[in-house]
């Protein structure tokens, strides 16, 4: 996760329309925003949940998370640390299932890009710095784990309980010693789950015949290691650059700071991107809306993938692509005073229903590899509560024996001249590049 990253979207969608200025919020009310969401997708995708924005959540009927898969397992008893930018300690569909004990702010004083009120240097007596200013802690959270309560959305492991460790700061930075903070506190606690929507800045790849760069990654992957041996099921995004991390090309955004360092530089598999690529973490591409008449492309547009590098697959949401609106991302919760949210908000007056809110909760639509790693989290939670003495490595092996096998894209050709994917190839067992060995499906993993 990186801000530019949202600041570029914001952006982009900007610049589609001229954007008006709306003076005070302007979110959808959330039963307009369902009727819309009924309207497009109602009759291919049914209405997962009972939620009031349930309609609008094609996501988790795409993975049969729902009211079918929940009356086998909810994510009852088990922890999901969510190592992000924290999460919103007031959000209805975050608060209930909050362990604010456990949470932590890993963002140390030397954060050039971090609020002070953020910095917690891993005091985690200090719950104030646990407050997502950002918005993108908060999203992914929810879709792992926003209950049902009769507001807004509904998460994939309901009742599981979040563990918030703050490792990217309200620039949208997570720098790598904070990430690797954050997993070694993951497995001192023990937590069942962690989840990390991230590249851990400020390398995209790391590559190892770079002094530098080969310390930092062997930081991060020793804490990875470290997690991993004391039980816990770590969870990553592939990432944003459309790349194939088998056959990796270009990366001209390391080192992304300080601003302007940055060079051009060719990658092989010398270099590898941290944590996606670290040994023991399934990795995660992402989808759009398979099974809306028309939507072909399967794998989002911004997706990167690789064989021996993506394990499974989820929906990532792939604005304008199936429906022609921005309802084509994932839904979830997101802070009403945050950083996205004072993006993305006044956008409603050209892109209806980007943001709504429900039961005094604030939710934004976005896209990304940071949104499908949730989803598989969320799932891995699920096989958890149903095997609670599996390793990591029996809990991974299920969510990948569980997923619906999915073929690749059918004349498959690159998207434009930055696009890396030049083609989808698999082998005999049906895992593929793009979607390692399948779209992960919560009612079968909460049934195995």
């Amino acid at each position: 996760m990186r801000r530019s990253r949202f600041i570029a979207l914001v952006a982009a969608l900007s610049m589609l329309v001229i954007v008006p200025a709306v003076p005070g919020a302007a979110a959808e009310p959330a039963d307009s925003l369902a009727a819309l969401c009924l309207e497009l997708y109602g009759d291919t995708f049914g209405v997962p949940n009972s939620e009031p924005l349930g309609a609008c959540q094609w996501d988790m009927a795409l993975i049969n998370a729902g009211d079918e898969s929940y009356a086998h397992a909810t994510g009852a008893g088990v922890k999901v640390g969510i190592i992000d930018s924290g999460v919103d300690l007031d959000h209805p569909d975050i608060a209930p299932n909050l362990d604010l004990d456990l949470s932590c702010s890993f963002i140390f004083d030397d954060d050039p890009v971090a609020d002070h009120a953020e910095m917690a240097n891993g005091d985690c007596s200090n719950k104030a710095a646990i407050d997502d200013l950002n918005g993108h802690g908060t999203h992914v959270a929810s879709t792992v784990a926003a209950p049902v309560n009769g507001i807004g959305i509904a998460g994939i492991a309901p009742e599981a309980t979040i563990v918030a460790l703050k490792a990217c700061s309200i620039g949208g930075f997570c720098f790598a010693p904070s990430v690797a903070a954050a997993l070694r506190y993951a497995g001192d606690v023990r937590l069942d789950v962690v989840n990390l929507s991230l590249f851990a800045d400020p390398y995209l790849f790391y590559c190892k015949n770079e002094a530098e760069q080969r310390a930092i990654l062997s930081e991060i992957a020793d804490a990875a290691r470290y997690a991993r041996q004391r039980g816990v099921t770590i969870v990553a995004s592939a990432g944003n650059e459309a790349a194939d991390l088998q056959h990796p090309g270009i990366d001209d955004v390391s080192p992304d700071w300080p601003p302007g360092a940055a060079e051009v530089r060719e990658v092989g598999n010398e270099c590898v991107v941290a944590p996606a690529e670290l040994p023991g973490v399934t990795t995660v591409s992402a989808t759009g809306p398979i099974g809306y008449p028309d939507y072909d492309l399967w794998i989002a547009d911004y997706s990167s993938v690789g064989m021996s590098r993506v394990d499974v697959t989820a929906p990532g949401g792939d604005y304008f692509r199936a429906t022609g609106t921005v309802q084509d991302a994932i839904l979830g919760a997101v802070p009403a005073d945050g950083d996205i949210y004072a993006g993305f908000d006044p956008l409603n007056a050209v892109f209806p229903g980007i943001t709504s809110s429900d039961g005094g909760g604030a939710y934004v639509y976005l896209n990304g590899t940071s949104m499908s790693s949730p989803h598989a989290a969320g799932v891995a939670a699920l096989i958890v509560e149903r095997h609670p003495t599996w390793s990591p490595g029996a809990v991974e092996a299920a969510l990948q024996r569980t997923a619906q096998d999915l073929p690749c894209p059918a004349d498959w050709e690159p998207l434009n001249a930055g696009d890396e994917r030049e083609r989808c190839y698999g082998d005999s067992d049906g895992k593929t590049s793009f979607f390692g060995h399948g779209l992960v499906d919560a009612l079968a993993a909460a049934t195995s």
